[in-house]
C-alpha cells in the first residue's frame, strides 16, 4: 500500500491511498473525509483567492511565468479600466460627429463618413506595419508606451470632435480646414491613430507575452497566457462600461468633458508607464545594449568590469528614447547618432566616394560595413554612423556593428576638437581593434549577469 500526494493548478496538495486490501480502502475514505473536512473549513479569503488564481492566472503560477509578470498586470488592468471609461466619453463624442442628435444630418452622410474613416485606418495600418513591423520586437517597451499615447490622442479627437464645428481657422489660413470640415479631418485622423494603436499594440504584446512566458529555468505556455489575459481584459473593460454608463449621463457640459477626459487620460497614461517600467527584458536591444556596453568599457569594480543585470537596466531605460540615439550612459549624454541596415546607395549619397572605398575595403571580411558621414542634422551631437550588412548576418553581427559604431562616438566625443577626414577613418579602425579585442569577454559578462544573448 502506498499513499500518493499530488498538487493541483492552484496549488492545493490532495493524498490518494493506493491499495487493493482492505486497510487501504478504509485509509482512503478517511483521506477523503478529511480532504473535504479541510475544503470546508478553508478560510474565505483563501478560497476566494484560490479561485481567482485558477480563472486568471496561468496554470503553475508564479513558476511558469517571469516575476514581473503580476506587476505588469496589475497596472495594465489600471489603465484597461481607465481606457474603457474615456472610451465611452469618446464613443459618444464620435457619435455626435456623425450626426446623432442633428436633425439636418442624413444617414448617407454618416455611412460615407464611416467609410471615409475606415478608408484612411486601413491605409495606416499597411503603412504602419512596412515601417515599424522589424522594430516592434525590440523595441517592446517603447511601442507598448507609444501604443497608449497613439490611442489616447485617438479618444481626445473623438471626444472634442463635435465641438469643433463652431472653430473657425480661416483668419489664420485659408487654406486650413474650419467648422465641419475640421470636425471630418479629426475624426478620420482619429480612426488613423487607433488603428495604428491597434497595430503596434498587438506587436508589442505579442513580445512581451514572450518575455513573460520564458522565465530563467522554465517554460510557460505563450497560448495560455493570452487567453487569460484576454479573460481579465474583459472582466476591466466590462466593469468599466458598466460604471461609465452609471456617470456618463451626468457629463453633459464641456468643462465636465474635459475634467473627466483630463482626469482618464492622465490616469490611463500614468498606469501604462508604470507597467512598461516594471517589465525586466533579458534580451538585447540598441539602447539596453548600449548602456551594458558603456558600463563595461568605462566602469570597474574589485573584480573588474561592471556588467548590469537586466533589472538594473530596467531602472535605467528611456521609455521614450529615440532608437538611433547613441548614448553614454555614465553621463546619459547623447554622443551621436546611428543607423543600421542602410544600403551602400544611402551611404554613397551622404559620404564621398574615398570614404566609402576604404570601408569597404577595411571591412571585407566583416559581416557588416561601417560609414561616418559627412552631413549631420542641424543640432545633432557627434557622429552621424551609417552600417550595411552583408549577406548570412545574424544578430550577434548587428550588436557587434552597434557597439562599434558606439565606440566611434565615445572616441568621438572625447576629442576637444572635430576629426577631419582622415583622423575619422583613424578612429574607425583603431576602435575596430577595440571591438575584436573586447567583443568575446563582454559577452561572456553578458552570460553571467543572467542576459539572453541569442534574442534581439
Amino acid at each position: 500500500m502506498a499513499v500518493i500526494a499530488e498538487k493541483d493548478e492552484a496549488g492545493r496538495v490532495f493524498y490518494t491511498a493506493v491499495g487493493n486490501d482492505l486497510q487501504a480502502q478504509q485509509l482512503s475514505r478517511d483521506i477523503e473525509r478529511r480532504s473535504r473536512t479541510h475544503l470546508f473549513t478553508e478560510n474565505p479569503s483563501q478560497a476566494l483567492q484560490h479561485a481567482i488564481s485558477a480563472v486568471f492566472l496561468p496554470a503553475g503560477y508564479p513558476n511558469t511565468v517571469t516575476p514581473d509578470y503580476l506587476h505588469y498586470q496589475f497596472y495594465n488592468d489600471v489603465q484597461e479600466f481607465c481606457s474603457s471609461l474615456s472610451g465611452l466619453l469618446a464613443s459618444r463624442g464620435a457619435l455626435e460627429g456623425f450626426g446623432v442628435g442633428d436633425a439636418s444630418a442624413s444617414a448617407t452622410q454618416a455611412l460615407l463618413l464611416t467609410v471615409l474613416k475606415d478608408v484612411c485606418s486601413r491605409f495606416t495600418t499597411i503603412i504602419g506595419a512596412y515601417y515599424f513591423g522589424t522594430s516592434l520586437y525590440p523595441e517592446t517597451k517603447t511601442f507598448r508606451f507609444l501604443a497608449d499615447v497613439i490611442n489616447d490622442t485617438s479618444i481626445v479627437l473623438d471626444t472634442i470632435s463635435p465641438y469643433l464645428t463652431t472653430i473657425s481657422l480661416s483668419g489664420v489660413s485659408p487654406h486650413l480646414p474650419s467648422g465641419s470640415t475640421l470636425q471630418i479631418v479629426a475624426l478620420c485622423m482619429s480612426g488613423a491613430m487607433r488603428s495604428l494603436c491597434g497595430l503596434v499594440a498587438g506587436g508589442s504584446k505579442a513580445a512581451l507575452m514572450d518575455h513573460f512566458a520564458s522565465p530563467v529555468n522554465n517554460k510557460g505556455d505563450v497560448g495560455e497566457l493570452n487567453a487569460k489575459g484576454a479573460s481579465r481584459s474583459t472582466v476591466v473593460a466590462l466593469t468599466g462600461v458598466l460604471l461609465g454608463t452609471l456617470i456618463v449621463p451626468y457629463i453633459t457640459t464641456r468643462i465636465s468633458t474635459y475634467t473627466a477626459l483630463f482626469v482618464l487620460v492622465v490616469g490611463h497614461l500614468l498606469a501604462n508607464y508604470l507597467a512598461v517600467r516594471s517589465v525586466v527584458l533579458r534580451s538585447l536591444n540598441r539602447q539596453r545594449s548600449g548602456i551594458l556596453w558603456s558600463t563595461f568599457r568605462n566602469l570597474t569594480d574589485g573584480n573588474g568590469a561592471v556588467i548590469l543585470t537586466p533589472t538594473e537596466i530596467s531602472n535605467r531605460e528611456i521609455i521614450l528614447d529615440i532608437p538611433g540615439r547613441l548614448r553614454d550612459a555614465v553621463s546619459n549624454r547623447v554622443i551621436g547618432h546611428g543607423s543600421l541596415g542602410v544600403s551602400v546607395r544611402h551611404a554613397m549619397a551622404h559620404c564621398n566616394a574615398a570614404h566609402v572605398l576604404k570601408m569597404l575595403l577595411h571591412f571585407q571580411n566583416e559581416p557588416y560595413v561601417l560609414f561616418v558621414t559627412d552631413h549631420r542634422p542641424w543640432g545633432q551631437q557627434g557622429p552621424s554612423i551609417l552600417v550595411s550588412f552583408k549577406e548570412g548576418y545574424d544578430s550577434l553581427d548587428q550588436l557587434r556593428a552597434w557597439l562599434h559604431a558606439l565606440e566611434i562616438a565615445a572616441t568621438w566625443n572625447a576629442r576637444t576638437t572635430s576629426p577631419t577626414a582622415s583622423e575619422t577613418e583613424d578612429i574607425v579602425f583603431s576602435t575596430h581593434d577595440t571591438i575584436r579585442k573586447h567583443f568575446s569577454p563582454f559577452m561572456e559578462c553578458l552570460k553571467r549577469a543572467g542576459w539572453n544573448i541569442e534574442e534581439g
